[in-house]
């Protein structure tokens, strides 16, 4: 029983190992974009502007690289990196209050991120793509290879780029070459296809996370006492 219980320990101590580095890795990455486009926008968009994938140049033109832009994703990065860390700590460690705490924000992320799904889910199918959700309208376009200013729109209208792909960047889009579908029925249509697979993943990998955390301090209770 006590082989058994070793091995569940360290198998949950390797998932948040691997899973907390690749996390931790991920957040410097972002961390250093945000601290770079708050110190100097104007030389990260120029090297953003030499990268040869189209699509990134285009969702990240000049003026969306800015400091206000750095501060918010070096501050959420911040945060999921000591989330992170924490867990990785606690999983080599084994300390019980490392890994409750991990725990305990890995369900609270939970249930922040299924709200937030939810939430712009609900805004883009009630509302569709406005102008105010800049660069989201563009990804959502490529994504599902949609525009609100279809066919059936006057030819007069104006059409954003990305209603045509990344090769009508920055303004080559036309009324022939715009996506047929419309992107607020496309919307809706996906999320009834898939928002339960989304949320079952979330559901999983979380559970995942706050289970090896759970198990690993049981076992290292189990050792103190």
């Amino acid at each position: 029983m006590a082989n058994k219980a070793s091995c569940t320990s360290i198998f949950a101590a390797l998932v948040l190992i691997v899973v907390n580095i690749l996390v931790v890795l991920a957040s410097l990455a972002f961390l250093t974009f945000g601290i770079w486009a708050m110190a100097s926008p104007s030389t990260l968009s120029g090297v953003i502007q030499t990268i040869p994938y189209t699509v990134v140049k285009a969702l990240l033109p000049p003026q969306v690289v800015t400091a206000r832009l750095g501060a918010g994703v070096a501050a959420v990065s911040s945060v999921i990196g000591c989330i992170a860390i924490m867990g990785l700590r606690g999983a080599v460690s084994r300390s019980p209050f490392l890994l409750f705490m991990y725990a305990s924000l890995i369900f609270l992320l939970l249930l922040l991120e299924c709200a937030l799904f939810y939430y712009f889910a609900s805004s883009f199918i009630e509302k569709g793509l406005q102008d105010q959700d800049g660069q989201w309208t563009h990804a959502i376009r490529l994504i599902l290879l949609c525009c609100e200013y279809n066919s059936s729109s006057s030819a007069e209208v104006s059409r954003p780029w990305s209603c045509c792909g990344v090769d009508a960047y920055p303004d080559n889009c036309t009324l022939q070459l715009a996506y047929d579908k419309d992107c607020r029925q496309t919307i809706s249509s996906w999320v009834s296809s898939y928002q339960t697979t989304l949320y079952a993943s979330l559901a999983g990998l979380h559970i995942l996370l706050f289970s090896c955390a759970l198990l690993r301090r049981q076992s290292a209770s189990h050792s103190y006492s």
